[in-house]
């Protein structure tokens, strides 16, 4: 919601600008096509795409924020990617290749999807054999929020410190930091105050984790069918894990209660003891 408003295009223009190879001249002008999770997504694979950005010459940006790994994550980003890609072609239309554009795919991490490497950017194209570039069709950007360096000095590590602040504090001393990080951060502190916005943004979270565990227990009761016992340990460790998550994005604890099914009295406890 917050990057779907005119008003807060320049502060979309200044990530992207930051986070990928586009320039000026690519994000004149933008038109953001969806950030809203419908429910009928949910249970269908158009799931958790966060926002979809159209720029004039015709590229596709797909940006997503992922706070929990889970094992189909790369395929699932390919394939969001080679979508969006295919989609410029319409039935019965040649295959125009000078009219095809780029489809970038934007992700921020929450977890490590590459442990071999301490970098927290990686900009992934299709290569051959001989490391050459094969296309520049379908490209890739992940940031992982887990890496970022103790130096924030790029315009990247900034507005990747800017996604991951947590508290008030952090989000400020971001502020003080640069201009660009000013405006955004007077804008997500404004978000934050805004108690539909707040509500939408907690209705995703309760939606996307709700639908992963779900899944996340049928493909476990699958695999180890007869071992109810340790399935039930398994799933209350990753409800708890889950819930950390979100008692620090500041979730309410009833919206933390939707998604995974823990009591609030369990859920109280679990955030005293995150206390010590």
């Amino acid at each position: 919601m917050f990057f779907e408003e005119d008003k807060n295009k320049p502060q979309l223009r200044q990530l992207l600008k930051a986070c990928t190879h586009l320039n000026d001249v690519d994000l004149a002008e933008i038109e953001v096509i969806s950030s809203k999770l419908k429910k009928e997504h949910i249970t269908n694979k158009d799931l958790i795409v966060d926002i979809l950005v159209t720029t004039k010459k015709g590229q596709k940006i797909l940006i997503e924020m992922q706070v929990q790994p889970h094992e189909s994550f790369i395929e699932r980003i390919v394939a969001y990617n080679a979508r969006h890609f295919g989609s410029q072609i319409k039935r019965g239309e040649h295959y125009n290749v000078l009219r095809l554009r780029e489809s970038i795919s934007l992700i921020f991490t929450d977890f490590s999807i590459f442990p071999d490497t301490d970098e927290f950017t990686d900009h992934i194209l299709f290569r051959r054999n001989n490391g050459k570039v094969f296309t520049k069709a379908q490209q890739f950007y992940i940031i992982d929020l887990t890496k970022l360096p103790k130096e924030i000095m790029s315009p990247v590590s900034k507005w990747g410190a800017l996604l991951k602040a947590k508290t008030r504090e952090e989000l400020l001393v971001l502020m003080e930091m640069d201009q660009e990080l000013n405006e955004a951060g007077k804008k997500l502190k404004e978000l934050s105050a805004d108690e539909k916005a707040r509500y939408l943004a907690e209705s995703r979270f309760r939606s996307q984790f709700a639908y992963e565990l779900e899944i996340a227990a049928r493909e476990e009761k699958g695999r180890n069918e007869g071992r109810n016992e340790g399935l039930v340990e398994g799933l209350n460790k990753g409800k708890i894990e889950i819930a950390k998550n979100l008692l620090a994005l500041d979730l309410t604890l009833e919206t933390i209660s939707a998604a995974t099914n823990l009591t609030i009295p369990e859920l109280e406890q679990i955030k005293t003891d995150l206390t010590f």
